[in-house]
């Protein structure tokens, strides 16, 4: 089976960091959203890309929703980066203005106007597009700008689907 090419954006992989953070505050110990989990199960399949743009809502979200310190939030970037395998890291974009060509054309919120600036990255890496953010997943798929656009409900199915057609990969019953 090919690797599965993820860009993790903000709305996939936040929930990590804000029960990270509770679980933090409240000296307790983290459980792992189910997310996380179900990547981690599957580290072998996917390779990751994520951008300063993701780290940098993480840091706006922690910072100023759950007052953490930005030491904390680094740590926390840190720790997660060491368990994705070191995903690919943009550090920088360029943005063009076709942007203003899609937001002249499609009605949105300001939300799903900066989706828009992670999708643009994650198709520079020809990569998917996995959101939780149904505003944008229809209006790209409306709008056919990109096809490798996935809801993380898609993606476990697109997973289980290359599981039961990998011949290597057998069901043992009962």
């Amino acid at each position: 089976m090919d690797r599965l090419r993820i860009y993790l954006d903000t709305n996939m992989i936040i929930d990590i960091f804000i029960s990270q953070a509770r679980a933090f505050k409240a000296k307790e110990d983290h459980k792992k959203p189910k997310k996380f989990e179900f990547m981690l199960e599957h580290l072998e399949k996917f390779d990751f890309v994520t951008s300063f743009l993701t780290k940098a809502e993480i840091m706006r979200e922690l910072v100023a929703g759950h007052h953490e310190e930005q030491e904390t939030v680094e740590k926390l970037w840190n720790d997660f980066i060491k368990a994705m395998n070191n995903p690919k890291y943009l550090a920088r974009f360029e943005f063009d203005e076709k942007i203003i060509d899609i937001v002249a054309k499609t009605r949105m919120k300001l939300r799903t106007m900066f989706n828009f600036e992670h999708l643009f990255i994650a198709m520079s890496e020809n990569a998917y597009f996995v959101s939780g953010d149904k505003d944008i997943l229809k209006k790209i798929k409306e709008s056919k700008i990109y096809d490798k656009v996935l809801s993380y409900i898609e993606l476990r199915k697109l997973v289980s689907s290359l599981d039961s057609s990998d011949p290597s990969h057998t069901h043992q019953g009962p």
